[in-house]
């Protein structure tokens, strides 16, 4: 029974960070680049097609998608538009990747 209330305890304490510090975030290595690479949008560009230019298929597109937003302090409904500058985060292994698509 005590083994119980154990694990039950540290459930909770797990819980109550997640829901206290709403900033919270998982592990991403684009959130700790300290290069980065300024884009001009085009027409018919997304955050997906411009994160796909800087990402291998070792990366979760979707975890530089989210420091994209992050960096250039997007929400989740902000559209982008030609003519736009963001701030792209690039990894170390990835920059090789970044200069041969610009």
């Amino acid at each position: 029974m005590h083994k119980i209330d154990t694990v039950w305890l540290i459930i909770l304490l797990i819980a109550s960070i997640f829901l206290y510090d709403t900033s919270f975030e998982f592990s991403n290595k684009y959130l700790s680049c300290a290069t980065y690479q300024i884009i001009d949008v085009n027409k018919g560009d997304s955050l997906w097609t411009i994160s796909a230019r800087y990402v291998t298929d070792k990366d979760d597109i979707r975890s530089l998608i989210a420091a994209i937003k992050q960096v250039n302090r997007l929400d989740n409904n902000t559209q982008i538009y030609p003519g736009q500058l963001l701030k792209i985060p690039v990894a170390s292994d990835n920059i090789r990747l970044a200069r041969e698509t610009n």
